[in-house]
């Protein structure tokens, strides 16, 4: 009697083995790029308060004639400040980018921050800008006299809160920083979250109340600067 017996052949698979995420060990080393940070938010909020017209009530009022009040000296300023703020900004968001990266590859408010911040740094290059054109055709400009009054003022008109509105993108990775520093399974300090929301709440609550959209531009660089030097020491931070 033949004795049956079954064989059973392994048969080759094109199947790999699931590879395991790679994570990347946290540096020991304070890392550098957050200073563009601290540049973007310092002079940022100098460029911002340089475009922003000194004048009075009462010249404000004489519409186009409000003018003749103006000084392309502090618009040149405002201009040259804006291209150092927006540049650093972009440096920065970049870090924000490759950070997520190391430290939460996916979650999505860490990955926002770097594009929010992308965002004010590019609305910010318009009105930089902007600044930048009254510098050309105010009196003593080297362009003067080559556009009217009327087209100046509005550019004029343009910078009331204009220099101030890009920051808005700021605040969005504001609330991202908070999310990351407040919860359970934080990557951020708590800290961080904490100022987020204390300078999150005055431009907020005023956009609320009465439609004011300028008081972000004031608060934001603070916090661009606060977080960016607390991203330099915190060990909690560092990816």
């Amino acid at each position: 009697m033949l004795d049956m017996s079954i064989t059973t052949l392994s048969r080759p698979t094109t199947e790999q083995p699931e590879a395991a995420e790679v994570v990347a060990p946290r540096s020991h080393r304070r890392p550098t790029w957050p200073i563009f940070g601290v540049v973007a938010g310092v002079t940022g909020s100098v460029s911002a308060l340089a475009g922003i017209s000194k004048v009075t009530e009462e010249d404000a009022r004489e519409g186009v004639g409000v003018l003749d009040h103006l000084t392309r000296g502090t618009y040149h300023v405002s201009f040259l400040l804006g291209i150092v703020a927006f540049a650093s900004l972009f440096v920065a968001a970049t870090g924000w980018k490759r950070w997520a990266e190391q430290r939460a590859p996916r979650d999505l408010g860490a990955r926002t921050i770097g594009t929010a911040l992308s965002a004010t740094a590019t609305i910010n290059i318009i009105f930089a800008c902007l600044a930048g054109s009254m510098a050309l055709y105010l009196p003593g400009g080297s362009d003067e006299g080559w556009l009217s009054k009327e087209s100046i003022f509005v550019n004029y008109s343009l910078l009331d809160f204009g220099q101030l509105l890009g920051w808005w993108g700021a605040a969005v990775a504001a609330v991202c920083v908070a999310t990351l520093a407040l919860r359970r399974n934080r990557v951020l300090p708590r800290w961080m979250g904490v100022v987020s929301i204390l300078l999150l709440l005055p431009p907020l609550g005023m956009a609320v109340a009465i439609g004011l959209p300028g008081l972000v531009g004031l608060t934001m660089p603070i916090w661009l600067v606060v977080i960016s030097i607390g991203l330099v020491f915190s060990k909690t931070a560092r990816a």
